[in-house]
């Protein structure tokens, strides 16, 4: 029975997790279709069973619909046929109405998912409203962040008659932070567009993130006013306390952490903590997380049963472990509200409901059962949440916990259980965090089992405790706990990290079952065989495919910036690294992707931080042997990182990497260069057959001295400054020729690149005009032909920005 349960669930999570896979969204009605025939079959094969023939379900009846060959030779005596006999036996087995079941829990899943998906992309922006200034009024939702450049919110807009607007977007603000709080009613002229974010190897799908909470739109305010009127309260509770955190620990380098862990605002800790936190393992740890809100309950669950039991009017009335399970589900209901209700706390949420409402029956219930209820649970609320790294993470851990629980063989000393959980939960996590991010913080087991405790049982009790002290002495006792944790997490940070190649999806379901075993009590024999499960996790292919004389350039989709990867055979090289924020969202989750260690050579072109804005944390975690550039001697840069070797950018520099030559064509230290982008580094990547430019930010000027100097045909062409009009002159384009020319810009940036006219220019020689905002990364793989794929062509999704161009 249990088994039959588990299978069920299991085939309706399986259908919500294949359409959340699809790359368009299918019609919605030939799954349910499926569903309902299967059902009514289901029906009318039990119907067949009673009423078909009396004789067979006579026989059936009598012998618990189990049928021998010998039964089936008596029923043929009887005048029966093998038909008859043998299509009843089938359809009354018990295997076959289990795969009828499944089959129609399957294609629910994917009808109730398919459902949800066409409401949550129904309600994105009308492409017809970007960029126009629309006025709208609305109410401020979360708590607003900080960012580089002003604020950044999200609003619900009143729905005006005459345009339909997405139920929830995301603003920016530039300019003064502080101008709107949570709860806030108010009016913006604001300019719209749809959700879009950057498509790279191995980076953060930002747009699957704005499907999950449901954003429609983004957009930056133009002007704003505040309206009179009552807002949210529960909003501007939390912006109250928020402020109040902010007032009792001014100056304090840990108040970020603080707030994060009472109201679940993160965009307060700085970037080097959360780089700190991520590098130990213990981010899940530094927010409203479900382990904070299962030890808050269980916490208040312990209190309220000791004291209900010393009070004999209450026990006399109701027991004890009832009031007990009551007060918990309070205790993480208020702690839910704190973080506003948001989706990953719901998720704790319900399973907490569900396991207290299996021990309201007072009745055993296998903990397996209570997980599957509350993943069932979970995923019919939010059938996008199977989409979240952080879902499958923390359930997961849930259910390798109880696993390892479950096959517990007497009880063992405490220490021994706490160490047995850390591993478990390290265990359990290891397949995901190896095939998402390539890499297994080996310290992660020792930061957490000391960071768990101190942070869930000890810190946030005292932080929300401090909520409710005007005098700010036990918010204060809270942060200073926590920066001796800290201190413990910096020496932990200085242990080794070990990468591995980004191992295939493929490789999850065995390394499960692998884990499944390990977890088993010892002793039991086929405990071992789990390792060669997981053995796929750890062999699998490098993915350098490249042969001598060969080269792969992929221009990563970085914005408004540039950032180009050039691999050979043994060697690797970047041009160029984009705007800051790149760093750590775009260019080091592509390189480890790509299985990339280290950089035999990097260009700085000039000096524009949407060029060179990400070379400091990229240098900082990326070993490179030697740094190209056209920058000045006293650039910040190089106060930092002073340990790599340095040549300045010169034409007429040339190399040869396994058959393929790299050259510096500009610039020219003979001619002086009035601007950055006048003086920004040339290069150009030749394998005999097929040439790559790539020129930077060169003007005019600079295209005519190319020329000058013999510049030939070019195969392939980075666009000179995204498509400007101060380059891509006439003559540059009709002597190089290019066969592609590609457009490395932000989505509807504000310079408005490319310029339709220089588009015009390069199509008027039939060269194939390919643009990073659209296409997404653009890999090319040049030998004695050339090749090339988009990485939104070929990992395509529903919920990307140009499917639903598309489809409406």
């Amino acid at each position: 029975m249990l088994i039959s349960y588990l299978l069920l669930i299991a085939s309706f999570i399986s259908g919500v997790c294949l359409l959340q896979s699809q790359p368009i969204l299918p019609p919605f009605w030939p799954a349910l279709c499926l569903a309902l025939f299967c059902g009514l079959l289901r029906i009318c094969f039990l119907f067949a069973s009673l009423f078909r023939n009396v004789s067979i379900a006579a026989c059936f009846w009598r012998r618990s619909n189990a049928t021998t060959g010998s039964q089936i030779k008596t029923l043929k005596n009887d005048g029966l046929s093998y038909w008859e006999v043998t299509s009843s036996h089938i359809l009354n087995s018990g295997q076959f109405k289990q795969i009828l079941l499944m089959l129609v829990a399957f294609a629910l899943g994917f009808s109730w998912a398919n459902w949800h998906a066409h409401i949550r992309m129904a309600d994105r922006l009308n492409p017809a409203l970007e960029q126009q200034a629309i006025g709208i009024n609305g109410l401020i939702t979360d708590l607003p962040q900080t960012t580089r450049f002003g604020t950044r919110f999200l609003f619900i807009p009143d729905q005006p008659p005459q345009q339909r607007l997405p139920s929830k977007i995301q603003l920016q603000w530039y300019g003064l932070p502080d101008r709107v709080k949570a709860g806030e009613r108010w009016h913006f002229v604001v300019k719209l567009k749809q959700v879009h974010g950057q498509s790279n190897p191995g980076s953060f799908d930002l747009e699957s993130w704005f499907l999950q909470q449901g954003i429609g739109a983004t957009g930056t305010v133009k002007s704003g006013e505040r309206l009179t009127g009552q807002g949210a309260w529960l909003h501007q509770i939390r912006e109250r306390l928020r402020t109040h955190i902010l007032q009792a620990l001014p100056d304090a380098p840990y108040r970020g952490v603080m707030i994060a862990l009472t109201v679940g605002d993160q965009g307060s800790i700085p970037q080097e903590q959360w780089q700190r936190f991520a590098a130990t393992g213990i981010t899940h740890l530094i927010s409203i997380s479900g382990l904070h809100i299962t030890f808050l309950a269980a916490i208040a669950a312990a209190i309220s049963n000791w004291v209900w039991r010393r009070i004999p009017y209450l026990t006399a009335r109701f027991a004890a472990q009832r009031a007990a399970l009551i007060t918990g589900v309070i205790t993480a209901f208020c702690y839910c509200l704190l973080a506003g209700m948001a989706v990953p706390t719901q998720r704790t949420l319900f399973m907490l409901t569900i396991a207290a409402a299996c021990l309201w029956r007072a009745q055993p219930s296998a903990s397996s059962a209570i997980w599957a209820a509350a993943l069932l649970v979970t995923v019919m609320i939010d059938p996008f949440a199977v989409l979240s790294i952080g879902f499958w993470l923390s359930y997961l851990t849930v259910g390798a916990l109880l696993w390892v629980g479950s096959n517990q063989l007497g009880e063992g000393k405490k220490w021994k259980m706490w160490i047995s959980t850390q591993a478990a939960a390290t265990l359990a996590s290891a397949p995901i965090l190896l095939v998402v991010f390539g890499q297994l913080p080996l310290v992660s087991p020792l930061a957490n089992a000391f960071a768990i405790p101190i942070v869930s049982i000890l810190i946030t009790p005292l932080a929300l405790a401090g909520l409710l002290d005007p005098s700010g002495y036990l918010l204060y006792g809270a942060e200073r706990l926590f920066a001796a944790t800290d201190y413990l997490l910096q020496w932990c940070s200085t242990l080794p990290t070990i990468a591995f190649n980004m191992p295939s999806t493929l490789t999850l379901l065995p390394a499960a079952f692998g884990v499944m075993l390990l977890l088993l009590p010892r002793g039991v024999p086929a405990r071992h065989l789990g390792l060669i499960c997981c053995l796929p996790l750890f062999i699998s292919s490098t993915g350098q495919d490249i042969q001598q004389g060969q080269y792969r350039a992929t221009i990563l989709d970085v914005g408004q910036g540039l950032a180009v990867l050039v691999q050979t055979a043994q060697h690797q090289l970047l041009f160029d690294t984009g705007q800051l924020p790149n760093g750590d969202r775009v260019l080091l989750p592509a390189l480890r992707s790509m299985q990339i260690r280290h950089l035999d050579a990097l260009i700085l072109s000039h000096n524009d931080q949407d060029h060179i804005g990400a070379a400091l944390p990229l240098l900082s975690k990326m070993p490179t042997k030697m740094i190209w550039h056209s920058l000045p001697d006293h650039h910040p840069l190089w106060t930092e990182q002073a340990k790599q070797p340095k040549q300045p950018c010169q034409a007429g520099k040339t190399w040869l990497w396994d058959k393929v030559r790299f050259s510096i064509l500009w610039p020219d230290p003979q001619l002086l260069a009035s601007t950055d982008n006048a003086r920004g580094c040339v290069l150009l990547v030749d394998n005999g057959q097929h040439t790559l430019l790539i020129p930077a930010d060169i003007g005019i000027h600079e295209e005519a001295r190319l020329i000058e100097q013999g510049l030939g045909k070019i195969d392939i062409l980075l666009v000179p400054h995204h498509g400007s009009k101060t380059s891509s002159s006439l003559p540059f384009i009709e002597q190089s020729a290019p066969q592609y020319a590609i457009f490395s810009v932000g989505y509807l940036n504000r310079f408005g690149h490319p310029k339709p006219e220089i588009v015009t220019r390069y199509s008027a020689i039939q060269a194939q005009n390919l643009r990073t905002d659209h296409a997404g990364a653009l890999i090319f793989d040049v030998g004695q032909a050339i090749t090339h794929t988009s990485w939104r062509q070929s990992h395509p999704h529903y919920w990307s920005t140009d499917a639903a161009k598309a489809a409406k």
